[in-house]
């Protein structure tokens, strides 16, 4: 923790700190993502693990064109030690952009609200199957009518998953106005592992932990993975309901291995910051003038039982609550309880976990 502590000093300072660009013909502001969280998990199978550390330390800036028909995003997790986002995205007309570097996939409503508009400490099961960042180019349209993006992508950076493909996920708006808004989507993705390997997992409630609840281990001979996902999204005033269920096949010499994933959650905030949507995400509560609040009830499941792969079958409930105190923190608690199987072994955590987060 020490060797952090400059870090979110740096962070801090730069967060609050104006930036005189006035003169030029382009607008630079710094961007920060940091998350610093504590984990317990109670396992009849194993120890009680009790950990805590920077989850996320991101550090960038965000460069703007005048007129805003592009930017350029550039940031590095020093937790992670690996660069997250690095890409330029042109913006030709309203309602479309293209973008093109290391960014997130197009992939499930899950990934999209990720890290920084979650309700939970922990993706759903659904986080499994995405595919995250990667290398690529993406086209995105927007409109009245839903949202549509579409990618090609590669490697990481940091030359980790080097496994061409591609990717979409479209939203249908059913409605929309400022107090009510709700869409279905569809994603599907592609792409070919170049060293033939691929592995699913979903962990004990905590990037911390070593408990795994399911777990395919790696499988060999992995000629092609496909993914598909279908979503449902609903924000109403101060509540917001999401379901999803996706799937990931392996095509393999020895057979097609699946498995699948599904996730229910609802949102209400009794301080009366609701979730705003935008381009088919449900955005956190943004509060003025007081601290806000914000429940999350959550209930998940994953079957990476197929054949002779017994990667397990999980069911998940979860209980979180969020505080607002200031418009750039907040701080997030939550309680997920598993409950499943493994190779016959039976095993049911329970996962405590809080976390304090500064985004700018």
């Amino acid at each position: 923790m020490p060797r952090h502590l400059p870090l979110c000093a740096a962070l801090l300072l730069l967060g609050t700190a104006p930036v005189a660009a006035s003169d030029l013909p382009f607008q630079i502001a710094p961007i920060a993502n940091v998350q610093y969280e504590w984990g317990r998990v109670e396992s009849a199978t194993g120890p009680l693990q009790m950990e805590d550390g920077f989850r996320r330390a991101r550090l960038g800036f965000r460069v703007k064109g005048d007129g805003n028909h592009w930017q350029l995003v550039v940031d590095h997790d020093f937790a992670a030690r690996t660069p997250p986002d690095a890409y330029l995205e042109l913006t030709p007309a309203e309602g479309q952009s293209f973008r093109f570097g290391q960014f997130k996939q197009p992939f499930a409503l899950e990934d999209a609200i990720a890290d920084r508009q979650t309700a939970f400490l922990e993706a759903s099961p659904i986080g499994a199957f995405v595919i995250s960042r990667r290398i690529g180019a993406e086209y995105a349209r927007w409109g009245k009518h839903g949202t549509l993006n579409a990618s090609v992508f590669g490697h990481r950076l940091d030359g980790t998953s080097d496994s061409p493909g591609a990717s979409m996920r479209g939203t249908w708006l059913l409605r929309s106005s400022k107090q009510d808004s709700m869409h279905v989507g569809m994603s599907l993705a592609s792409e070919s592992p170049h060293n033939a390997l691929a592995s699913y997992s979903l962990n004990g409630g905590t990037v911390f932990s070593s408990v795994k609840v399911a777990s395919t281990g790696s499988l060999a001979n992995v000629d092609r993975i496909d993914r598909a996902a279908l979503e449902w999204l609903w924000v109403r005033g101060t509540w917001s309901f999401q379901a999803e269920t996706a799937q990931v096949i392996l095509r393999r010499d020895t057979g097609d291995t699946r498995g699948n994933a599904s996730s229910v959650q609802v949102t209400w905030s009794p301080t009366g910051d609701g979730r705003n949507y935008k381009r088919g995400v449900a955005t956190a509560p943004t509060p003025s003038g007081h601290p806000g609040w914000e429940l999350a009830l959550r209930w998940g499941v994953i079957d990476l039982d197929d054949g002779p792969v017994r990667g397990g079958r999980v069911e998940l409930r979860g209980l979180a609550a969020t505080c607002y105190p200031h418009r750039n923190v907040r701080v997030i608690a939550n309680i997920l309880q598993y409950s499943g199987s493994r190779n016959g072994v039976h095993a049911d955590p329970l996962t405590a976990g809080l976390r304090l987060q500064f985004t700018y």
